[in-house]
């Protein structure tokens, strides 16, 4: 059994959850799986929805670590902000496997496998007993994103696809919508609006005059809508590395702290074109003339998406898998673990 801790709601957003759940997807080939939700009531029930077994903890570690003894885990899968490195330290001693993901990369992290997608990080020297899962194509997505699909790249931008992650407030939405129309008058709009952001009635007035879009109020799957885009303007989550496996070019914002790492690595790479914070006031005017300049340059375009489908190609929850898998082989239950 392997238990999965995560945060999920309004705080925390819904990136964790969605990449515990892509793990367990991963490991359901081999392992029994339970997703442990430090968050909404409302996640709890989808997660269940999508035949997810999972159980509600506190935020503490020592809450996590008596339901993976109930429920009979010894590996354990943390994605949390409320549990800290010195948590992780603890709970190393009590499990034959720890895993962290993780997105601050300031290592060394007191895990027996850590995984960070973000691009450019580099393990620890020297190296420890630890297995260092670092870059894009240990990025933990739906096993859809790992489809290969020919997507065109047309002379102009005709779709435009707007998504900020799980819980993004209405009034940002509402201004980079705005700021998407003002660049491109004549393209379609697409808006995506996750299940724990304003209400619905927020999000409506916020787009109050606006024309030419459709928007989708937490959608099942939105990669046909990355897909059909020419562009997106995204989040730096997972939204993020959602988009780059679908080869969409991007226009990178910055809606939390934490998202600061992925974005810049993208940008480094020519893989996403960063833009700024959600706080700063100048945002719009600088996804506009983003978005203008993309417009007017097909090739870009192109080679943005493509380098992007490069770093991320969707595979990464198989790996990460097959890490621990073998991790476990080579470490039987009580035996001191050794590098991967």
């Amino acid at each position: 059994m392997i238990a999965l801790r995560a945060d999920g709601g309004r705080q925390a957003g819904l990136g964790h959850v969605r990449r515990c759940l892509a793990l367990a997807d991963a490991l359901s080939s081999w392992a029994d799986c339970c997703l442990l939700l430090h968050g909404d009531g409302g996640v709890r029930a989808s997660v269940e929805d999508g035949g997810v077994r999972c159980l509600p903890v506190a935020s503490d570690v020592e809450s996590t670590l008596l339901a993976a003894r109930t429920i009979g885990a010894d590996v354990l899968v943390v994605d949390s902000y409320t549990i800290s490195p010195r948590d992780l330290g603890a709970a190393r001693t009590n499990l034959r496997l720890l895993v962290a993901v993780d997105d601050s990369g300031r290592f060394p992290l007191p895990a027996h496998v850590v995984v960070n997608s973000a691009p450019g990080l580099e393990s620890p020297e020297p190296r420890d007993e630890t297995c260092y899962l670092l870059g894009p194509r240990f990025a933990l997505l739906a096993r859809q994103f790992a489809e290969s699909r020919i997507r065109p790249f047309r002379d102009g931008v005709g779709r435009v696809l707007l998504v900020l992650g799980g819980s993004t407030p209405a009034a940002l939405v509402g201004r980079l919508a705005r700021a998407t129309r003002r660049a491109l008058p004549d393209a379609e709009l697409d808006i995506v609006v996750g299940p724990l952001g304003d209400d619905s009635a927020a999000v409506t007035t916020a787009l109050v005059g606006l024309s030419g879009f459709r928007l989708h109020r937490a959608p099942e799957s939105i990669r046909g809508l990355m897909l059909e885009a020419d562009v997106a303007v995204t989040a730096g989550g997972v939204t993020l590395l959602e988009v780059a496996a679908a080869g969409t070019p991007a226009v990178g914002v910055c809606v939390a702290p934490n998202q600061e790492p992925n974005l810049s690595g993208f940008a480094r790479e020519g893989a996403c074109h960063l833009v700024g914070r959600a706080e700063d006031p100048g945002l719009p005017s600088a996804v506009e003339a983003a978005l203008v300049e993309l417009a007017a340059d097909s090739g870009r375009r192109r080679v943005m998406g493509e380098c992007a489908r490069h770093l991320v190609d969707g595979r990464g929850a198989e790996r990460v898998s097959e890490a621990i898998r073998t991790r476990l082989v080579q470490a039987p239950v009580a035996a001191k673990m050794g590098p991967c």
